[in-house]
């Protein structure tokens, strides 16, 4: 997900496209990851000054992916990040989380799981999805 574009720091068409193309890197790295939808534009929906603007641009974002997947419940979601924004959003939506949190750094709000690197976020697929690493060196 992007960073959240606030009053203090908008984002413009050129950081949304820079986000695209961090993001695309991204799922390069992973390859055994399959990544169904890419949000890089972290800007508010709805019309500002209105009843119908969303306060909280994290949750905005997030409403923006579920309004993109049909069928798909959020507890089948996973959210990594390291901003406390997007992994209370995503608790509030009732999507698990994942904090990728360096070691010596602080903790934040409490989460589903917490991982020193990305890398990391494939053992909580696993874990998530119930594939053990026991039984995975049975099966060889």
């Amino acid at each position: 997900l992007p960073l959240p574009s606030t009053p203090s720091m908008p984002q413009s068409d050129e950081d949304v496209k820079r986000t695209l193309e961090e993001m695309t890197s991204l799922t390069r790295q992973l390859p055994n990851i399959n990544f169904d939808l890419l949000i890089a534009d972290g800007r508010r929906r709805g019309e500002v000054g209105t009843d119908a603007q969303n306060e909280n641009t994290a949750q905005d974002v997030l409403a923006n992916v579920l309004s993109k997947v049909d069928g798909i419940d959020p507890i089948q979601f996973l959210l990594a990040s390291d901003r406390d924004d997007y992994l209370g959003a995503a608790r509030d939506h009732g999507m698990f989380t994942v904090r990728v949190r360096p070691k010596n750094k602080r903790r934040g709000l409490t989460t589903n799981y917490n991982v020193d690197d990305i890398g990391s976020v494939q053992e909580v697929i696993n874990d998530i999805n119930g594939v053990s690493f026991n039984s995975a060196l049975k099966a060889r």
